[in-house]
């Protein structure tokens, strides 16, 4: 299935601001909330439509060519700490290629305690109170940010961190660099059976691809640092490596990630440039559940016929539905996750009005939890079954690429089914901007037509206010359900963002922040970060 082009290039009126303290280009992301979604909706389905008011902590985590991993205070935009990972001489550093939250630090939600309380993990409500970890070269580092014992303040107040406090390498053995670290989330149980959801709760594989073409993976080892008199001895259990690429293919996993709601399974999906995307069952790893070769597109422009496929990044859905795999060729491939296996259900253009005019470096499912967040009737309409299923905004999806593009998708009712709600309806003020500016800029009469006929919009309409007044729209479900037929759905382009450098890798917050929320966090091939903030 090929998108379908809605909208030309042009940018909503988004607030964008910039946190600078690296030296040198920003290589990766990870933002404390970016797994918020899976606790909300699997703690939260049943409840009422107020707006959710967790008391997670709002940090952003980022790694650096130069060396360094930072931990940023939103609320100043600076600094707060940095972290040193270890030289690999007297002189040089190796860059940091991929960071992570231990997934406690999103197990502040309240749970049910088997003695019938409300209990909070009190660790994740202070701001530094987390164990972070980051990888360089093959080796990968945790810091328990509780503890400063390792750590000099300097003048400007950023905490330093000159020494971690775990070393993970030998229990990793991986044996070259390390692409992507990523966590499992824990297995889903019957709301009854709350002290069984609550032994869950700690209990995580960590996964590590690198570019042998292997991924290798740990069951989570204590993340709270304790001093040598305190330390109780660990059995190390045996690391499983899942093998993506076959030795003669010289293939590299560039991305692996678990996937999120995969009930009693543990299901980890991996891609590279051997041109497959893979899923394995972590508890059987010696051979993938499903292998699924990616082709160059049909649709491919002249200027991407040279790039093989490789598939560069993936994203799963909060759902755990749906998955993206942004590739070489400059295409999005779109699979839905039927149990043990992956069905390819849409493939989104490479030509330059439709998608990227270059390979597509990084790709994410935003989730910013509006519809829960904003409640109201939006919210109320929808049944609590796919509130708890986290489906809501699996619709929505945003993809980066080489040509300086971010792009906003709607992947379309036709694509990914009914249960998601349409973009439009909580992207309405973002919306509503674009349309503004195109008219704004002059754009020929005809274009604009066509841009807002593919949104179903008036071009005289204000899309804060409804298309039709309620008893036009009951008469109007009331022909569909008579003809028996649905209006068709297909994917589309809501806008672009003009960000000029090739983005490294993307990450998104929640609605529900109280410090920049619905924000969109970039790392590019410069020293700084970029927010954009939706108007919502």
């Amino acid at each position: 299935m090929t998108a379908i082009s809605t909208a030309k290039e042009y940018t909503p009126k988004l607030q964008k601001r910039t946190l600078k303290g690296h030296k040198k280009a920003v290589l990766c992301l990870a933002h404390s909330s970016e797994r918020l979604s899976y606790y909300n909706n699997n703690n939260n389905a049943t409840t009422s439509s107020s707006p959710s008011t967790n008391q997670n902590p709002n940090l952003l985590l980022s790694g650096s060519e130069d060396g360094t991993a930072r931990l940023w205070d939103l609320r100043t935009r600076k600094t707060s700490i940095c972290m040193e990972l270890p030289r690999i001489n007297a002189v040089d550093r190796n860059e940091v290629v991929s960071v992570a939250f231990h997934p406690s630090i999103n197990e502040s939600h309240k749970v049910e305690g088997a003695d019938g309380d409300d209990n909070i993990n009190s660790w994740s409500i202070n701001n530094n109170d987390c164990t972070v970890y980051a990888s360089t070269s093959n080796k990968v580092y945790g810091y328990d940010l509780r503890h400063h014992s390792t750590a000099v303040s300097n003048p400007s107040s950023v905490i330093k961190h000159l020494r971690p406090h775990f070393d993970l390498t030998n229990n990793f053995q991986c044996t070259d660099e390390i692409n992507q670290l990523s966590f499992s989330y824990p297995k889903q149980t019957s709301n009854n059976s709350s002290r069984s959801s609550n032994s869950n709760i700690g209990k995580y594989y960590i996964s590590a691809a690198d570019d042998s073409g292997e991924v290798h993976t740990i069951e989570s080892l204590n993340h709270r640092y304790e001093y040598e008199w305190e330390r109780k001895p660990q059995k190390n259990k045996p690391t499983k490596i899942l093998t993506h690429a076959e030795p003669d293919s010289m293939g590299i996993t560039s991305s692996a990630i678990f996937q999120p709601r995969s009930n009693n399974e543990t299901y980890i999906a991996t891609a590279g440039t051997d041109c497959t995307v893979k899923l394995f069952d972590i508890n059987k790893p010696n051979k993938a559940t499903c292998s699924i070769p990616i082709k160059l597109a049909e649709t491919a422009n002249t200027a991407q016929l040279c790039n093989p496929p490789y598939v560069q990044t993936l994203s799963w859905s909060a759902s755990g539905r749906l998955l993206t795999a942004g590739c070489g060729d400059g295409s999005c491939i779109i699979f839905r996750a039927e149990g043990r296996r992956l069905v390819e259900i849409g493939r989104l253009g490479c030509d330059v009005f439709e998608g990227h005019n270059g390979s597509v470096a990084s790709v994410c499912f935003p989730n910013f939890g509006i519809c829960e967040h904003q409640g109201g009737e939006l919210y109320e309409g929808i049944s609590a079954k796919v509130r708890k299923s986290g489906e809501v905004e699996d619709r929505l999806m945003v993809s980066a690429g080489n040509d300086g593009h971010i792009i906003f998708w709607d992947l379309g009712a036709n694509m990914v089914g009914d249960n998601p709600l349409d973009p439009v309806l909580y992207l309405d003020k973002c919306l509503s901007t674009s349309t503004a500016k195109l008219k704004a800029d002059d754009v020929d009469e005809e274009t604009v037509k066509r841009i807002l006929e593919g949104l179903n919009i008036s071009p005289t309409q204000d899309l804060s206010s409804p298309t039709k007044n309620e008893e036009e729209s009951k008469e109007e479900k009331k022909n569909v359900e008579d003809e028996d037929e649905l209006s068709p759905s297909p994917p589309r382009v809501l806008f672009k963002i003009g960000h000029r450098y090739k983005a490294n890798w993307m990450t998104c917050n929640r609605a529900s922040d109280a410090i920049l929320p619905n924000s969109l966090f970039v790392a590019d091939t410069t020293r700084n970060i970029s927010i954009y903030t939706l108007p919502l």
